[in-house]
């Protein structure tokens, strides 16, 4: 029977403690070192006053329902390809109109639309 010695190539050993002295990396109690450090602070703390004084003098826009957004009397059309729902450029006229053919603004395919129903003005008779 044969036997078979692994040896390895390298050898593992543990880090003395004394080797990662990190009081002689940074020193707080040297001036010189802290400044650095200080200064860097002060820098953050004024940009975060700074942005929260912009962040202060934000005013929320109101709300105007009643803007004319001009999509009254336009279709809302359904993808056939995704099924998924859009207002239409297409305009409700006297013309009897199923579906247009197009590149949907959803799927960015080329399919049918089919206009399924009319935005009207809240108010409009017709």
């Amino acid at each position: 029977m044969r036997k078979f010695v692994i040896e390895p190539k390298s050898r593992i050993v543990a880090a003395d403690e004394d080797t990662f002295d990190r009081e002689d990396d940074f020193d707080l109690d040297n001036a010189e070192d802290t400044d650095g450090l200080m200064d860097a602070i002060d820098d953050v703390a004024d940009n975060v006053d700074d942005l929260q004084d912009t962040i202060d003098d934000v005013d929320e826009d109101s709300v105007d329902i009643a803007v004319n957004n001009n999509i009254a009397n336009h279709f809302i059309a359904e993808c056939e390809g995704c099924n998924g729902v859009f207002i239409s450029a297409v305009v409700d006229s006297d013309q009897e109109i199923d579906h247009v053919s197009g590149v949907c603004p959803i799927c960015g395919k080329e399919t049918d639309q089919y206009l399924k129903w009319v935005i009207r003005d809240v108010g409009d008779e017709e």
